[in-house]
């Protein structure tokens, strides 16, 4: 018909696919089955497959059989007519279009008849979420993993092992295996997770478990508890154990959302479920409290993510609120567990290093000279630690995670004040003696938290929580740091004995020890080798730098000319003229590659050469590991 439009013909088996999945199994078993016995492509005869009426109309010809009427003409009583094919140039187009048609409607009739199965006669045939089809899935119990005795077992181990480094989620006394198995699933499989830490094979199986159990209630349609947030808590506490690449900040991310969806970053009296664009003012949603078991979560949230962040140069995404204060002091003044008088601290701890965090790159090493700001706001920094450490209630190293948490403060400080700005200008003169102070803080820390972590018992550390290893490998690397700084010929009078008391070198043979002894030989389905293996090969380099920057540094010194001596009354003065702390090649820092990034362990190191050479710092690949050989 000239001059009218005509529709390009769409095939229609998509369409019924989408609506198929809502069907009977009658009606989609008839469906697909018309769909596969219907003829494809050009009959045989030359005819095209349309017929005049069904072309008119815009709707799709059906016929059964190269000859004789389609189904619509048949039952409306029309003459059916299929002109002929031509075989114009045009003709061939529309048969190679014809033909690509006939290929996805092929595609789509295969998905159709293997998407048909089973289902007994009396049940329901409703449409099923894939939550409430996985809620009713077998956990590792039904699957023969585990046994009801081992799963006690492992959850007595939880409480005596593992919940000390993790006073966030307290699992009480009497409840049994089976008990958190049915009131909270969730949990109980991210529990089972963690403390498989002797058995990587099994624990990285039931890592995949959690994965398909939080996609499921976080992307579909499942349901967001509480328990949810309890089971992130503990999945993200123990990370360093879950295969690579791990998922802590996205993990964590799910966590915070489900705080603020249920308003538990505010006191439940102030949880007002009334949003501004609802129309019935009236309408109202009794507020929902967990108690104390809320409380421990949101802390745990706040301690993980300022502690992790802070150290990793992220952004904290659950900064410190006043309502922490709350909880925290009603906890501590309706304490159910001894661990509730202590995150009070580690809390507080926390506020103060954020604190630290927050001083800005004008106040260090901006202004120069004694009293500067930059003086000013180390010293007020480094009191206020003091101060926060007198006023404990109990000796520092009776909770792992305020002792860890406190010496990495401080070496936080020194960080930022050597390290992370550098000045502009030069004042040797100037900075000098805050520069050794802040040096020479850094190493007593260093040496403190170090000697700590060796002399505790074989295995102990296996129950670390992620933040705590952070925090060891930040130790590490930046102790490695300081003492190349302080090897210096000018600065080594005043920091010669704190380098012989930390003796680096040995602690980090100590420390690769440690670590040798927790590897084992035990891959999970994918190949990858537990997480202690690769923690001894970063501590290797981390040795490899530091003892061939010692040996550059000592090659170099025996080439300096003697220093011609001063006199006697300006002695002290032109010492610390002479004097500069060379920070060259120990504060800058060349970006990780996001693709190997990853949330253990990450690459203080400080000079280009360095990092090159540690590029693969987060994700140790086999192509390092021939590199080495």
């Amino acid at each position: 018909m000239a001059g009218v439009y005509r529709v390009p013909f769409h095939p229609a088996p998509l369409v019924i696919s989408l609506a198929l999945t809502r069907k009977s199994p009658s009606v989609m078993a008839h469906l697909v089955q018309s769909e596969l016995s219907r003829p494809r492509g050009r009959y045989s005869n030359g005819s095209v497959r349309t017929c005049q009426n069904c072309a008119r109309a815009k709707i799709r010809c059906i016929r059964h059989g190269a000859t004789g009427s389609c189904d619509r003409c048949e039952r409306l009583g029309k003459e059916c007519h299929f002109p002929e094919s031509r075989s114009t140039n045009g003709g061939i187009k529309r048969d190679s279009k014809d033909k690509r048609i006939d290929l996805l409607e092929a595609k789509v009739d295969q998905l159709l008849a293997t998407s048909v199965s089973p289902i007994p006669r009396n049940s329901s045939t409703s449409d099923e979420s894939p939550a409430s089809t996985a809620s009713q899935a077998k956990d590792a119990i039904d699957k023969g993993l585990l046994t009801v005795d081992a799963t006690n077992v492992l959850l007595n181990e939880f409480r005596a092992t593992l919940m000390p480094h993790c006073p966030f989620v307290v699992i009480p006394p009497q409840t049994s295996a089976e008990s958190l198995r049915r009131d909270k699933p969730f949990l109980f499989l991210t529990i089972l997770t963690a403390t498989l830490y002797d058995n990587m094979p099994l624990q990285r199986m039931l890592e995949k478990e959690v994965k398909k159990k939080v996609s499921d209630c976080m992307i579909f349609d499942g349901p967001v508890s509480f328990e949810v947030l309890q089971g992130l808590l503990v999945h993200i506490a123990w990370c360093q154990y879950h295969s690579r690449p791990r998922r802590f900040s996205q993990y964590l991310h799910l966590a915070i959302s489900i705080i603020t969806d249920l308003q538990l970053d505010r006191a439940p009296e102030y949880r007002l479920w009334r949003t501004r664009v609802n129309f019935n003012p009236e309408e109202h949603k009794e507020s929902v409290s967990w108690g104390h078991d809320e409380r421990r979560a949101v802390l745990g949230i706040f301690y993980f993510s300022s502690s992790v962040s802070q150290i990793l140069h992220k952004q904290c995404t659950f900064s410190y609120m006043p309502y922490f204060d709350e909880c925290c002091k009603l906890l501590a003044t309706d304490s159910e567990y001894a661990s509730d008088q202590h995150l009070l601290h580690i809390v507080q701890l926390q506020r103060l290093s954020e604190k630290i965090n927050s001083i800005s790159a004008q106040n260090i090493l901006g202004t120069h000279g004694p009293g500067s700001s930059s003086e000013r706001s180390f010293r007020e920094m480094k009191l206020e630690l003091e101060q926060y450490r007198a006023s404990l209630p109990c000796p520092l190293n009776e909770n792992n995670i305020l002792f860890m948490q406190y010496y990495t403060a401080e070496l936080y400080l020194c960080q930022i004040s050597l390290f992370d700005n550098k000045p502009k200008t030069q004042s040797p003169r100037r900075e000098v003696s805050f520069q050794i102070e802040a040096l020479r803080m850094g190493l007593v820390a260093a040496k403190a938290l170090l000697d700590y972590y060796v002399c505790l018992p074989l295995r102990s550390e296996m129950a670390f929580n992620n933040a705590i290893w952070i925090q060891i490998g930040f130790a590490l690397t930046l102790a490695s740091k300081l003492v190349v700084a302080a090897s210096e010929p000018s600065i080594q009078p005043h920091t010669a004995e704190l380098c012989r008391a930390l003796d680096i070198s040995s602690m980090l043979s100590r420390c690769i020890l440690r670590i040798q002894a927790l590897v084992t030989s035990n891959m999970d389905a994918s190949g990858d080798r537990d997480v202690f293996y690769h923690y001894e090969q970063r501590l290797k380099r981390v040795q490899w730098w530091f003892e061939n920057r010692m040996l550059s540094r000592q090659k170099s010194d025996s080439f300096q000319p003697p220093v011609q001596p001063s006199s006697p009354s300006g002695a002290e003065n032109n010492h610390l003229e002479s004097t500069q702390l060379s920070l060259d090649g120990l504060n800058d820092y060349t970006m990780i590659p996001r693709e190997v990034y990853d949330m253990q362990w990450p690459g203080f190191f400080p000079d280009a050469t360095i990092d090159e050479i540690l590029v693969d710092w987060m994700e140790y690949t086999k192509a390092s590991e021939q590199r080495l050989r």
